[in-house]
Order: C-alpha cells, then structure tokens, then sequence
C-alpha cells in the first residue's frame, strides 16, 4: 500500500499562511514539494536543488515537525543570515503537522 494512501500513517500537514492553503506532505517529501502539489507560490530558482536560497521560509508553528537542518542548509542559512525559525523548503522534510510563511506572501 503507497504511503498516501495509508490510514493509519501519521498527520503530515502542512498550512501555507497567510495563504490559508493547507496539504497534506507524503512520506519524505520537503516544504517545497508540498508547496509545488498544493499550488502555493514558493520561489526557487534553482529547482529545489539547495543553491539560491529563494525557498526561504519562517516556520511559525511545528519546527518540531520537520527534519534537522542539511549541511547544504546549515552552510547556505549561515552564509545568508537566515534568522532563527528560518528553513530552506527544499532542505526541509516533513514529518508532522506544520505552518510556514515567507516575506512575500
């Protein structure tokens, strides 16, 4: 049985404020693909390759929620003084229930 489909699989969703989108994120999937299946802009330039930071985002609840940070994510959030609670979408995989913002929403 795929993943999605699965009834007893843990909550995974992900609301895009102040959008008011919310999805739900499959097993091993980043804020960014979550973002892409939901419809929600999310910039990247790079395709979600970790290189341009665009996919910035503030995660205003759940930072539990999500994986520890990438070396990619830890050298590129260094390098551009991401503030605490900040996350690369593409760098973060989700595994519960959280929200996210960005600046330009």
């Amino acid at each position: 049985m795929s993943d999605e489909f699965a009834v007893n699989s843990p909550s995974r969703l992900v609301t895009f404020a102040p959008l008011g989108i919310t999805a739900a994120a499959l097993a091993n999937e980043s804020v960014l693909d979550v973002a892409r299946r939901a419809g929600a802009p999310l910039g990247n330039s790079c395709g979600g390759v970790g290189v341009c930071t665009r996919c910035k985002v503030r995660v205003v609840e759940g930072s539990e929620a999500l994986s520890a940070p990438t070396s990619i994510e830890l050298r590129f959030g260094a390098a551009n003084r991401f503030a605490a609670g900040e996350r690369m979408a593409c760098q973060a995989v989700v595994t519960g229930d959280c929200t996210v913002t960005t600046t330009y929403w």
